[in-house]
């Protein structure tokens, strides 16, 4: 059984995201099998709800998981006491997992292979809107994927938070972390900004020439400044090449899908100065691979909880 610290542990290694990258760039190129559609199972008598994903390969072999979730929840509802289970291709329990953890990173992970081929050469500087669990396993992946990163700027709605967040940042990455109370500055001196969960809202057009703005949230406005000094925002979303967006879900026709940039078929900016708009999204056969990756590694490490299975001898 793997805590949220198992999961934390589990995923801050450069060796491990280096894996997981390849994992996701690999979903974004294709694949002949693609898994199928997941199952959404409500449970009335027990107000849980069950998300079944068919099985996908990876290094247990080919595995399916099992999430449990409570019935219908808030949107800002907090991932506490949701629990993914992993089953093997017999439908045996190998292990599992707290589920909001895990959410956490595999939102994060395609985040930093999209940052990779989305950000501006060479970024410096990262703009970091959020200062909870999904911002920090952003900013440990950002880390690995970037390189160059050398300073962080923390924006949340609590100042105490954010310049905590910032203290604790800094001692773990070795970065310069500060935090600050003008959004607006905090995104524009960013190359990279990424915008998470419960942040203050963030306009495209606070950004600099050329910049990324990663998105994982609903919140985010879309840049209207005057027609005569507006930078062109290209939207792009996570999806395989050879996907087609549809308008309404990926915020207009112009919208590149990440593979095929990956692929090299397409590119993100038409001119250097063009923002680049990075909505995060799901990834077909994603979330039960990372899943499974995680447990896999947890062995390797000896880390986590052992749980009986079965009957106790008598």
């Amino acid at each position: 059984m793997l805590s949220p610290q198992d999961v934390d542990d589990v995923f801050d290694d450069e060796s491990f995201l280096e894996e997981r990258f390849a994992d996701v760039q690999r979903l974004l190129l294709g694949s002949r099998h693609e898994p199928g559609a997941e199952t959404l199972v409500d449970v009335p008598s027990s107000r849980l709800r069950l998300t079944v994903r068919p099985d996908s390969p990876g290094p247990l072999g080919r595995c399916s998981t099992v999430r449990i979730d409570p019935s219908s929840p808030a949107p800002a509802a907090p991932a506490d006491g949701r629990v993914e289970l992993v089953l093997g291709d017999d439908c045996s329990l190998l292990g599992l997992a707290d589920a909001g953890a895990l959410d956490d990173w595999r939102a994060a992970v395609p985040s930093g292979l999209a940052a990779r081929y989305l950000a501006p050469p060479g970024p410096r500087a990262l703009g970091l809107f959020g200062v909870g669990e999904q911002a920090w396993a952003c900013l440990l992946v950002l880390r690995r994927a970037l390189p160059s990163l050398a300073v962080v700027r923390v924006v949340g709605r609590d100042r105490a938070c954010a310049r905590d967040f910032a203290l604790a940042a800094a001692r773990h990455t070795g970065l310069t972390v500060v935090a600050t109370d003008d959004p607006h500055a905090g995104a524009r001196q960013s190359d990279v900004v990424v915008a998470t969960g419960g942040h203050p809202p963030v306009r495209a057009d606070w950004l600099t020439a050329g910049a990324l703005l990663i998105d994982q949230t609903r919140t985010t406005r879309t840049a209207r400044p005057p027609r005569t000094t507006r930078p062109a925002v290209r939207s792009v979303r996570l999806a395989p090449a050879n996907r087609t967006a549809a308008p309404a879900a990926t915020g207009g026709p112009g919208c590149l899908a990440l593979g095929e940039v990956v692929a090299g078929r397409a590119l993100p900016r038409r001119l250097g100065a063009d923002i680049v708009h990075y909505r995060s999204d799901d990834l077909v056969g994603w979330n039960g691979m990372a899943a499974a990756a995680g447990l896999h590694q947890a062995w390797r490490r000896d880390l986590g909880t052992a749980l009986p299975a079965g009957r106790a001898g008598r």
